[in-house]
């Protein structure tokens, strides 16, 4: 059974949808050698077979992907008279297609990629057309072509993260919550790292424990409150995070070598 979809619009867009459909094909299926004008794109959705460019081979079977570029002299067959194979495509041409081509990394002629919703974007492409047709928006089979490449995309390869960059979300997560009750515990348990882990790089990169951190920059934000505000000292410990005004007076002058009163005169 074979079904096709030929786009008749000639556009002049930097992407559109050329042509779409699937195909079970006979035990002596050819595709007999032939170039294209716009991309082309194939996923074997069930049995194997053979595929030419450029004087080399490539065996393929279910989940692979081969792509048919602009130019390129090709063939593509059954393997032998005992075994069929199934595939369905989705063409597309633009001013910019390469470039949305470069967009997914694959730069191979084959990727088993394993990529089970490229057909059933295609499927779903098709039913659309068949719903719709003549009435079908371009823009709606663009998006079928963007979902097909997004598909195809190699997802890079997640690095671990540095421990500088566990320290700056610390940093930013206390600026944030300052005024909450936090606790370095809180912190490590954010950023979801082991608490001696987590004290020994914020001391590396910071100079200082998380405790005193969080404290100091506590005390930071209570002098502007002091300097720049009619608010009393008990509600300015509040707003800092001190639950205790005399905890927080007593935490003052231990780094400001005043008291929060004396600060304010």
């Amino acid at each position: 059974m074979r079904k096709e979809f030929f786009n008749i619009k000639n556009l002049n867009l930097d992407l559109y949808l050329v042509n779409c459909g699937y195909e079970d094909c006979c035990a002596d299926f050819v595709c007999a050698p032939h170039k294209r004008n716009y991309y082309l794109i194939h996923y074997i959705t069930k049995g194997s077979g053979y595929y030419e460019v450029n004087g080399q081979r490539y065996a393929l079977s279910m989940g692979d992907v081969f792509i048919i570029y602009p130019g390129q002299l090709v063939t593509y067959y059954s393997p032998d008279i005992n075994d069929t194979w199934s595939f369905c495509w989705i063409g597309f041409s633009g001013k910019r297609a390469a470039d949305y081509m470069k967009l997914t990394n694959v730069t191979e002629y084959t990727k088993n990629l394993i990529t089970q919703g490229f057909y059933s974007t295609i499927m779903n492409c098709i039913n659309y057309i068949d719903e719709n047709d003549p009435g079908f928006s371009q823009l709606k089979l663009n998006s079928y072509v963007l979902d097909c490449l997004f598909l195809l995309t190699k997802e890079p390869e997640k690095k671990a993260q540095r421990a500088v960059d566990h320290v700056d979300k610390a940093v930013r997560y206390i600026e944030y919550n300052y005024m909450n009750e936090i606790t370095p515990k809180d912190v490590s348990a954010y950023l979801n790292l082991d608490r001696t882990y987590f004290f020994r790089i914020f001391k590396k990169y910071t100079g200082s424990s998380p405790e005193k951190y969080i404290m100091n920059y506590r005390i930071k934000r209570s002098l502007d409150l002091l300097k720049n505000s009619d608010y009393s000292i008990s509600e300015i410990a509040v707003f800092v995070g001190f639950r205790d005004v005399y905890y927080f007076s007593r935490v003052f002058k231990k780094v400001m070598n005043v008291t929060p009163s004396e600060y304010r005169k």
